[in-house]
C-alpha cells in the first residue's frame, strides 16, 4: 500500500518559516524532530557532515509539510519566485474565503504579496493570487463562491502529461479535473506573469484526497533543469510516501521514466528511506518502518 506522507520545503530561517506556515497558512504542530545528524543522514541526504533542524507541521485540511532548516551544509539557492515555466515543483496551493485577508496573513506573518498578479474568471467566479513564503516559495491563493477554505494542491510543471500520468499513478494518484488552454487569455497571461501563454492543468488526486498539478506549458517553451537538485536548495525540495512494497514501486516508477539512487538507500533501526527523481527531476522519497 503506498500513501503520501508530506512534501519538503528547505528553509533559510527555522523560526521564521516555522511562524509564516502557522499564522499565514493555518498549519499546526504534527511531528518536531529536533536537529537531525550522523552517517544516516549523510548517505540519505547525499551530502556531507549534515546536521538538519527538521519539523512537521499539518493544515487543519490534512496535508503534511516537513520543513527543513540545514545547519551544515549551509543552504544554497535564491531566496526568490521560480517560474511557473520552469521544470519541477511550482508551488503550493490553498483556497481561502477571502483573498485580500489571506493576503494580509501572509504580509504580516513575513511573506510577499505580488498584487499585479491578481486575475479573476468572469466564467467560473475564482480570484487567484500569487504570494510567497519569506524564501520565494509560490503560495497561490484561489477564492470561489461555494468552495470553503483548504489547502488545494501542489503543482509540477512537465515535459510529457502522459508520462507523468502513468508515473504518478503507480503512486496512487488518478486523473482528476483537467483544464485545457490552447489560447492564450488575460487571465492566464495575469497570474502566470506570461505574455501569450497556453497550457494544460491535469490534476491527479489519490484515495485520501492529495492532489498533484501537472502543468504543461504549450507556450512558450518550459526552461530549466530536469534532474533532482540538492537536499539543502532553499524551495519545495520533494515529495514523500510511505510503502509497503518499496523494491516493486521502484521497479515500476524506474520503467516509467524515473530513477533512484541506490547509494542513498539508508535503513535505521526504525526506517527503511529510498531517494529518486520523477521524470522531471522532482524529488520523490519512498519510506517503509522496520518492524520490530
Amino acid at each position: 500500500m503506498i500513501r503520501m506522507s508530506h512534501r519538503g520545503v528547505c528553509v533559510s530561517d527555522f523560526e521564521a518559516a516555522d511562524r509564516f506556515y502557522r499564522e499565514a497558512l493555518g498549519f499546526e504542530e504534527h511531528q518536531d524532530y529536533g536537529v537531525l545528524e550522523g552517517p544516516d543522514m549523510d548517505k540519505t541526504m547525499e551530502l556531507p557532515g549534515v546536521r538538519l533542524r527538521a519539523k512537521m507541521l499539518r493544515h487543519p485540511s490534512g496535508p503534511v509539510i516537513e520543513l527543513l532548516h540545514f545547519l551544515a551544509p549551509p543552504a544554497t539557492g535564491k531566496r526568490e519566485r521560480r517560474s511557473t515555466l520552469q521544470y519541477g515543483l511550482v508551488h503550493l496551493s490553498f483556497y481561502v474565503d477571502d483573498i485580500d485577508a489571506a493576503a494580509q496573513k501572509i504580509r504580516d506573518a513575513g511573506g510577499f504579496v505580488f498584487d499585479h498578479t491578481r486575475a479573476h474568471n468572469a466564467e467560473t467566479g475564482i480570484t487567484l493570487l500569487y504570494c510567497s513564503d519569506p524564501d520565494g516559495i509560490r503560495i497561490e491563493l484561489m477564492c470561489q463562491p461555494g468552495i470553503a477554505a483548504r489547502f488545494s494542491h501542489s503543482g509540477i510543471c512537465v515535459d510529457d502529461i502522459d508520462r507523468s500520468l502513468a508515473y504518478y499513478a503507480t503512486l496512487g494518484f488518478q486523473p482528476a479535473e483537467n483544464y485545457v488552454f490552447e489560447e492564450a487569455t488575460d487571465f492566464l497571461d495575469t497570474i502566470n506573469e506570461v505574455q501569450g501563454i497556453k497550457l494544460r492543468a491535469q490534476m491527479v488526486r489519490d484515495a485520501d484526497g492529495n492532489t498533484v498539478e501537472l502543468l504543461k506549458v504549450f507556450e512558450p517553451d518550459s526552461f530549466g533543469p530536469r534532474e533532482r537538485q540538492p537536499l539543502n536548495r532553499i524551495g519545495l525540495t520533494h515529495i514523500a510516501f510511505w510503502d509497503d512494497a518499496i523494491e516493486r514501486t521502484i521497479a515500476t516508477l524506474t520503467e516509467r521514466g524515473g530513477h533512484f539512487v541506490e547509494a542513498a538507500h539508508v535503513t535505521t533501526p526504525v526506517i527503511e528511506l529510498q531517494h529518486g527523481a520523477d521524470p522531471d527531476g522532482v524529488r520523490i522519497e519512498l519510506m517503509r518502518p522496520v518492524a520490530a
